[in-house]
């Protein structure tokens, strides 16, 4: 059993958001964080859905005690036929639910991309609905990492949910702004506010300008009220500029 020291507790609209904060509370990425479920407004396979969601939930153990390992260091690697069936796995269990949500059968691909699993699905409904609401996406992705029980171990890949290739245009378009406006920051010596309320957008923008050298990133506020900011890395001398704000 994980040790739960440093446990905290967060309450959110969905289990997803609830993971969300829970994983920035902690300072950890969301595949690092183990929880157990206090309470839940619904119940089913779609309860991520209801409201006041509450959460118990600590870091995982650096190194985790599991018992199929014995006393083994390492994992084995998984065979390139052992990763085919358990891609297939994932894509038959995504076709499932996302044609329970659309209700009528939706047809899922699943391709294996610089380290991600992508499940896209083929449906102008579910579409539009991620286009709405960004957690949808994100709530899957939670569903689908726990799917795989059975393994014992971390996936050997992250998985990413797209539907007719919107989410992956979207990062282009964020990657492509994240570079205008880290050259306007740097132009300008002057930061900026990006009012983003997906934690998913935030982190595309963070990751892609993670290796420039004339910008950095934070984020400020707590919640629904949670921004990201980015400042010019100013040499020895040059003062701070006051904030502009990109809306």
């Amino acid at each position: 059993m994980q040790s739960q020291t440093h446990e905290i507790r967060v309450t959110a609209k969905t289990l997803d958001g609830a993971i969300t904060e829970a994983a920035r509370q902690l300072e950890i990425e969301q595949e690092h964080l183990d929880y157990r479920l206090v309470s839940q407004g619904g119940t089913g396979l779609f309860s991520f859905l209801t409201k006041k969601v509450e959460i118990a939930a600590w870091k995982k153990a650096a190194t985790a005690s599991i018992d199929y390992m014995a006393d083994d260091q390492e994992q084995e690697e998984l065979s390139p036929q052992e990763i085919d069936a358990l891609k297939n796995d994932l894509r038959k269990f995504c076709q499932e639910i996302c044609s329970y949500i659309a209700g009528r059968k939706i047809d899922v691909t699943a391709e294996l991309d610089d380290g991600r699993l992508i499940l896209d699905c083929d449906d102008d409904y579910l579409a539009g609905q991620m286009l709405k609401n960004s957690k949808l996406a994100e709530a899957l992705e939670h569903i689908l990492r726990k799917k795989p029980r059975h393994l014992k171990r971390e996936l050997p890949f992250r998985i990413f949910i797209d539907v007719q290739g919107v989410r992956r245009r979207r990062e282009t378009d964020l990657v492509e702004l994240a570079k205008d406006l880290s050259e306007k920051v740097h132009e300008n010596k002057r930061p900026v506010v990006l009012n983003y309320k997906s934690s998913y957008d935030r982190k595309i923008i963070h990751m892609a300008l993670d290796k420039d050298e004339r910008v950095y990133t934070k984020s400020i506020g707590t919640g629904p009220n949670r921004k990201l900011m980015i400042l010019p890395i100013r040499k020895k001398g040059e003062e701070a500029i006051e904030l502009g704000d990109e809306g």
